[in-house]
């Protein structure tokens, strides 16, 4: 048992293999009932210890089907999952908890495409990263419509006209909680790295343009996703959100907000897609706009995205949305059927996930120091996995969406897949040079390979096997692609 004094009240938590772990800590009052779809409110104090052994609830959200990658990758859990709309809490792993041992921070935001996911997840289990010398902290945010609906009624009774976004400011409510409580568990709130995957890693972006939350993080680093160069577009602004959460709201005979608030939240978040807008209290603006008039929070940025990432998603309908541009053709063709699967892969994972992350090192290489990777090793999965085939019909998922995840935290254990003693290696490495770029801002130093500052075209390679399987500084494969891209008007 360890203790820690935060200003809300004393936390019991356990150490666990020399790290001291505090799970489930609430950060924000729950938002039920009338605080549904607002702001989140800070946590209500507590007298005695409160123990802090168990997660917290998972925030409410449906499950991929678990014959999917990602369901395989992200959510095969041994522990069962427990969901409610009480789930603002966060988890903290620290290898000292001493007040004093001002250790750097990293706070880590899940993926799941603001549906699914959650800060409890054994994929994002930090007990590996703090054992490097840092303090992990993994958090809960709302999900789906419950975290994301803009409509009339909610500006209406919002004091600056603002609406959606209440997911992203739950974020903002855990930065703030750092700031004021890390330092009980022996982190410098001074020394804040915010990083994540995915919807995660977009969240990042977004708040790089938000200046409420600047003054929270000291640097970032995004897997697989941008908020910005995104194939959709820019973020909707407020009249369009609005008409998007009406048209929602019509699914339920078009009730009000206050009816609404009433309604099970089980069944609100398993309709509709929603995600950041321009809400105006968080983002007064588009992204891209910020980003393109480098106004963006100038710190330094780790970012970079799979080889694979369109497998996952790719179906033959993607074709129809190719650009025709000079040299198009060339770079996706489509003359008999196997080429149009390998192009609809190839197109779908450079047009969602490649690009933008390369146009948020490109937009920000300009600010801050930049470092762009890209990770190419496929991983193991077991013989006999209930896994259904791509939609694209191509053999096999290679080196997916979420992929690099448990080697980027050095959790591989916690998948009981066929792993190597190379693959054991690689997420020494990975987790090494996240560590090092938390400390110092800058993934360089020690043993680790050598990572050149990105200026348009310097990468990073990880698990390439023909760049030596491990860890090689290397050109951006398929620039003309990244070029033609820029070019083209969104919505692709």
């Amino acid at each position: 048992m360890i203790r820690a004094r935060t200003p809300a009240g004393r936390l019991l938590g356990e150490w666990d293999k020399g790290v001291a772990v505090f799970r489930g800590i609430p950060f924000a009052e729950p938002p039920v009932g009338p605080l549904r779809w607002r702001p989140p409110r800070p946590a209500a104090r507590w007298d005695g210890d409160r123990r802090a052994y168990d997660y917290g609830p998972a925030p409410l959200q449906p499950q991929p089907p678990r014959d999917s990658i990602m369901f395989h990758t992200n959510f095969a859990d041994r522990r069962a999952l427990v969901t409610s709309e009480d789930c603002l809490y966060l988890n903290v792993w620290t290898p000292d908890p001493a007040p004093a041992a001002g250790l750097p921070v990293m706070v880590w935001l899940h993926g799941g495409g603001n549906r699914y996911g959650h800060g409890g997840q054994e994929i994002h289990d930090g007990r590996a990263t703090a054992r490097r010398g840092l303090v992990v902290v993994t958090l809960n945010h709302r999900l789906g419509a419950l975290g994301f609906l803009a409509h009339p009624e909610l500006a209406a009774e919002d004091d600056l006209g603002a609406s959606g976004n209440y997911g992203l400011l739950d974020v903002v409510a855990a930065l703030d909680w750092v700031r004021e409580s890390i330092a009980a568990f022996g982190g410098d709130p001074g020394r804040v790295t915010l990083a994540g995957n995915s919807a995660g890693a977009a969240h990042i972006c977004h708040l790089m343009a938000s200046g409420a939350a600047r003054p929270l993080f000291r640097a970032a680093l995004g897997q697989s996703a941008s908020g910005i160069g995104r194939a959709e577009g820019p973020l909707a602004d407020q009249f369009a959100a609005q008409k998007q959460g009406l048209r929602w709201a019509a699914g339920f005979g078009d009730r009000g907000i206050d009816a609404l608030r009433r309604l099970d939240g089980t069944e609100l978040v398993l309709r509709g897609h929603f995600g950041p807008v321009v809400d105006g209290r968080l983002l007064t603006e588009p992204s891209d706009d910020v980003f393109a008039a480098g106004r963006q929070h100038a710190v330094p940025l780790l970012v970079g995205s799979n080889l694979d990432e369109g497998s996952v998603y790719a179906t033959p309908d993607a074709l129809r949305s190719l650009p025709v541009e000079p040299g198009a053709d060339e770079l996706y063709p489509v003359r008999d059927l196997a080429e149009a699967r390998r192009t609809a892969r190839l197109f779908t994972g450079e047009s969602r996930f490649a690009y933008p992350v390369w146009r948020w090192a490109v937009a920000h290489a300009q600010t801050a120091p930049t470092r762009l990777y890209r990770f190419a090793r496929t991983p193991p999965l077991p013989r006999g996995l209930d896994l259904a085939p791509p939609r694209d019909g191509l053999p096999g998922y290679g080196v997916h969406h979420t992929a690099e995840l448990p080697y980027a935290l050095d959790n591989l254990d916690c998948r009981p897949w066929p792993w190597t003693e190379s693959d054991r290696e690689l997420a020494r490495t990975m987790a090494d040079a996240w560590a090092r770029f938390v400390e110092t801002g800058d993934p360089n130093g020690g043993t680790l390979p050598v990572w050149p500052a990105f200026t348009g075209t310097e990468t990073m390679e990880f698990g390439n096997p023909e760049l030596g399987d491990c860890a090689q500084a290397a050109t951006v494969e398929r620039l003309d692609a990244m070029r033609l891209l820029d070019r083209c008007p969104r919505p692709l």
